[in-house]
């Protein structure tokens, strides 16, 4: 049987152009049709690299770098399940950048003994003898090369251009000229505008029903869509829209290079000079905004209710039910633990924010101290040493700063010699993170003191919080009679849990 599935594949298509794919889908058609070949598939592979690789978790637990790629996924599932038969490309690169990628297709078409084949219009692709196998992989792995080398000259060339302060190119920004330098004044106020928006208190606050207490970023999309107001590519206004504005560094007038970490979110340590331009909001706002945007617990939805208080439905009543929030009779104000049911038995009340404040310092304690006891390292890796490093090199890194202040050093070497540190410090931030990837407790992986486990706890948001006290603790209130309510701690029976190692 010759069915066969056509796979045009473009790597950078901006705004969801198609030109490039539906060239390349005509061209195979064509080739197909001269083949005599039954088309049973089209996949499609727009803006899709066949070589940037993303951390993805295995279906066995581990994290690995993989190509993202649903599409040619899903071309080998069909191939292996016989619902196909050719695999055709406009050329061997089209098809594959990633060496990963070939063998999966090599694995295919072998273990189909000889059913499954590859093909391309260029005759490039072709896996039928061992000397056409040995040819796609020498192939592939010079194209994975060519990709990484233009990557690193591309990573340099920002870098050179951040550093110099030079527009780096492509699509016009928002609130500035083609030329990416020129402020165009009428969308710097709509920026402007936006940011203050993000800067009030209550921005996008939400009462426990979900209930939106203040504006939003979609408020702000909805809001300048009717108004009229365009964007920089005449498209619509949208939520990602407004927040991809505003959280970049050139609204404060900052150049920045990322050296290929991968991060997506931007950070002072990031930040290399300033720019030309003038800035469109002053720096300390900027990253005020930026930060209340990168938040990973603002909440970017209403579907559901997030739960509000750290212990309503996990600390427990005497009576053995579960606790929920309610209002004191006397201070409608201040939220009190009173029991979720009511019914017989004996009860218990507690102030919810006292209440609160003693779990939480539990928590950090334990989790400062024992948290590392359940992340087990892989053999040979001493978890203290990387540790010990981590701190050295921040150390190092604030002796950078100071001699900065000092005018000891010029900002050129300031940059490298924080950047060169950082690299460091992310390196082994890496190595405890994946120590701690099959841990319940992996964000605390690398936390020395207690003030770290505060900084992390705080990071969190109270669903996770939540996950944790339940893991580490059991909380009951103790009922206290009439006209006695002592302290907190006298109030309350916290009992640890040991967790599963």
């Amino acid at each position: 049987m010759n069915r066969a599935i056509l796979l045009p594949r473009i790597s950078d298509a901006d705004d969801g152009e198609t030109a490039g794919v539906d060239d390349q889908l005509r061209r195979l058609r064509v080739f197909a049709e001269a083949n005599g070949w039954t088309i049973a598939h089209e996949i499609i592979e727009n803006d899709t690299s066949a070589f940037k690789r993303r951390k993805i978790k295995l279906p066995n637990g581990r994290h690995e770098l993989r190509t993202v790629r649903p599409g040619f996924r899903q071309a080998l599932e069909l191939l292996a399940a016989g619902k196909a038969d050719i695999l055709v490309a406009r050329d061997l690169d089209r098809a594959m950048r990633d060496p990963r990628d070939l063998e999966d297709l090599i694995d295919v078409c072998e273990t189909s003994k000889g059913r499954v084949k590859a093909r391309s219009i260029s005759g490039s692709l072709r896996l039928d003898t061992d000397a056409d196998v040995t040819m796609a992989r020498v192939m592939v792995a010079m194209a994975n090369k060519s990709s990484r080398d233009t990557a690193r000259r591309v990573s340099d060339a920002r870098e050179r251009q951040a550093m110099a302060g030079e527009f780096g190119g492509g699509r016009r920004p928002y609130g500035f000229e083609s030329d990416g330098v020129t402020v165009r004044e009428g969308e710097a106020a709509i920026i402007r505008r936006m940011g203050d928006v993000v800067l009030l208190s209550n921005f996008g606050e939400t009462d426990a029903k979900g209930k939106p207490l203040g504006p939003s970023l979609a408020s702000i999309a909805r809001e300048l869509q009717t108004e009229g107001i365009p964007t920089a590519d005449g498209k619509t206004w949208t939520a990602p829209t407004v927040r991809d504005i505003l959280v970049r560094p050139r609204n404060a007038g900052l150049m920045v290079h990322k050296s290929g970490t991968g991060r997506k979110k931007y950070t002072r340590d990031d930040v290399v000079g300033r720019a030309p331009w003038a800035a469109i909001i002053p720096e300390d706002e900027f990253w005020i905004i930026a930060g209340k945007l990168n938040d990973p617990n603002r909440r970017t939805n209403t579907a559901g209710v997030a739960p509000k208080w750290l212990g309503s439905g996990v600390y427990g009543c005497p009576c053995g039910a579960v606790v929920r929030v309610s209002g004191s009779s006397g201070k409608r104000d201040r939220p009190v633990y009173t029991c979720g049911t009511r019914g017989e038995g004996t009860h218990a009340n507690c102030p919810q924010a006292d209440l609160d404040a003693l779990v939480e310092g539990v928590a950090v304690v334990w989790l400062a101290t024992y948290a590392s006891d359940y992340i087990t390292p892989r053999p040979g890796v001493d978890v203290g040493a990387i540790r010990a490093k981590i701190s050295t090199l921040k150390a190092q890194r604030a002796e950078v700063g100071r001699d900065r202040d000092d005018r000891l050093i010029d900002r050129a070497e300031y940059v490298d010699r924080v950047k060169r540190i950082n690299v460091q410090i992310e390196d082994l931030d890496g190595q405890l993170a994946d120590m701690a990837e099959q841990s319940e407790f992996a964000e605390f992986a690398d936390v020395a003191t207690e003030e770290d486990a505060w900084r992390v706890w705080k990071g969190l948001g109270i669903t996770r919080q939540r996950e944790l006290v339940k893991k580490i603790m059991t909380v009951t209130l103790k009922p206290t009679g009439r006209g006695w309510r002592g302290t907190i701690d006298q109030r309350v029976s916290i009992e640890p849990v040991t967790p599963k190692a």
